[in-house]
């Protein structure tokens, strides 16, 4: 359990550590498109040996189809909804066609919308004895990071104070770990089919996050070198997997 609770603070915390470090130094867009395409890789091994295969052997085919479409439909809908109020502005170079530029709250909303998959996928993951939850921590610590990088200036144009950005970024953390700790403590719980669905559940939106999201942005900003930043995400976790 000890561990459990080190590695949800660990996720958790990133979002405050990237506001820390945007606060303290002038961070380079092409560092964070960087961090963004070594997590992604990172992201869709933990998702392609982990989680899809538990997810499988909880459920079988139905509980995986079910979940991964909804999963994904759901998130793409729900990161629609946002960006039309700006909370994904801040990470554009050309705006999308929004209803206001930049929307604080729409910026928790989303990563929110993307935080919680990765929690309850994270909970579900410390079930198993393998490295799935370690691959899971590095993922979505490199994950979170350009999220709380990315998104203080936008708050600070809007006349958030540092205080309040602080607060905000403070709260969305404490989700993330309590959902991390309730998603281990409960889940397991269930029927194994549910489980299956709940877990294909989240990788479905976690996908959908990383081709809607983190790549595009990670390659409008870092060029053709974010290729290869992924491919070694990638093998440096199959490599940890498999240690």
């Amino acid at each position: 359990m000890i561990k459990v609770i080190i590695f949800a603070f660990l996720t958790g915390l990133s979002l405050i550590i990237g506001v820390i470090i945007s606060n303290s130094f002038k961070i380079s867009q092409k560092i964070i498109a960087a961090i963004m395409a070594f997590g992604s890789g990172v992201m869709i091994c933990a998702l392609t040996i982990g989680l899809m295969e538990e997810a499988f052997k909880y459920g079988g085919f139905d509980a995986v189809i079910i979940g991964f479409f909804t999963g994904g439909i759901i998130f793409i809908a729900g990161d629609f909804v946002i960006h039309l109020f700006g909370g994904r502005h801040y990470k554009k170079k050309k705006p999308f066609k929004a209803i206001r530029q930049t929307n604080g709250k729409a910026i928790v909303l989303g990563a929110l919308l993307d935080g919680v998959p990765e929690s309850i996928s994270l909970g579900i993951a410390l079930f198993s004895k393998n490295s799935i939850g370690l691959l899971m921590v590095v993922a979505i610590f490199l994950s979170n990071l350009p999220e709380g990088l990315a998104s203080v200036d936008d708050l600070k144009k809007e006349g958030f104070s540092k205080r309040q950005i602080y607060l905000i970024w403070f709260s969305v953390s404490i989700i993330v770990i309590i959902t991390t700790i309730l998603s281990y403590l409960f889940l397991k719980n269930l029927n194994l089919n549910t489980l299956g669905i709940i877990l294909s559940f989240a990788s479905g939106a976690i996908l959908a996050m990383l081709a809607d999201s983190m790549i595009p942005e990670a390659y409008e900003e870092g060029g053709y070198l974010i290729g290869l930043l992924t491919i070694c995400g990638f093998l440096t976790a199959f490599i940890i997997y498999k240690l």
